[in-house]
């Protein structure tokens, strides 16, 4: 039995212990808890993880394609976790709390969140896939996701989802957001200079105003009626009785 495998079926939560090379591949890990761990290139992918936290943990160039996390816990406190050139490939969060977390160079084609907590995470995401010299568009869906300060370093979205999301005071500064869609979600506050929003659908999101002219485009983006008021204001415009 692996070191990982041991600690996954002890009792007690694992503390402070590091995990290299682990190979878990298509395991079910549920109602474990991981403090201050670190695991450097081990292989997750297929696994599933229900209930489990991991609480100030690191994880280094280990691979998540295709796992699935069901009511997992990231966060405590000030504490996150961190995610280190990470492949999340297709990897689906369902209901996990992953605030304040970071990751660095991970790859994120298809990665996907549905109803998670994450105010203040940080992402740097590869969110396209690449084959040889051709780009394979994909994005990442956020879906009914508290993302109140979070902080998206400048990528490629194009093709992503973040639909009815809380996206308040968030900083999507400089990403290319083509053909994504933003629809039902909170922007008040979001930074989305630089942003590239050309045939993004932003229908029936919330904002009390919205900078267009700091955006570098937003050529056809889609919007609703109730929208144009906000709009027009954000160009400086009024409009007539």
């Amino acid at each position: 039995m692996s070191d990982l495998s041991h600690a996954i079926n002890a009792a007690a939560p694992v503390v402070g212990q590091r995990f290299d090379r682990e190979d878990l591949q298509d395991f079910h890990i549920g109602e474990v808890e991981f403090r201050q761990c670190r695991f450097s290139n081990c292989t997750f992918d297929e696994v599933r993880f229900r209930r489990v936290k991991f609480i100030g943990c690191v994880f280094d160039n280990c691979r998540f394609k295709e796992s699935l996390f069901e009511d997992c816990i990231f966060c405590e406190g000030e504490t996150g976790c961190e995610w280190r050139y990470c492949d999340l490939s297709k990897a689906e969060f369902l209901r996990c709390n992953l605030g304040l977390n970071k990751t660095i160079g991970c790859e994120a084609y298809r990665l996907a969140l549905s109803d998670c907590a994450a105010p203040g995470i940080r992402l740097d995401l590869d969110c396209q896939k690449k084959v040889r010299t051709q780009v394979i568009g994909g994005g990442v869906s956020f879906v009914r996701c508290k993302l109140q300060y979070a902080y998206f370093a400048p990528a490629d979205y194009q093709e992503s989802r973040f639909e009815g999301c809380d996206l308040r005071d968030a900083t999507l500064s400089g990403c290319d957001l083509r053909y994504s869609s933003l629809r039902g979600s909170c922007l008040n506050n979001c930074d989305l200079s630089g942003a590239t929003l050309d045939h993004a659908d932003l229908s029936h999101a919330t904002f009390d105003e919205i900078d267009l002219q700091s955006m570098q485009s937003f050529h056809a983006a889609l919007v609703t009626r109730d929208q144009h008021e906000a709009l027009v204001t954000s160009l400086g415009l009024r409009t007539a009785d």
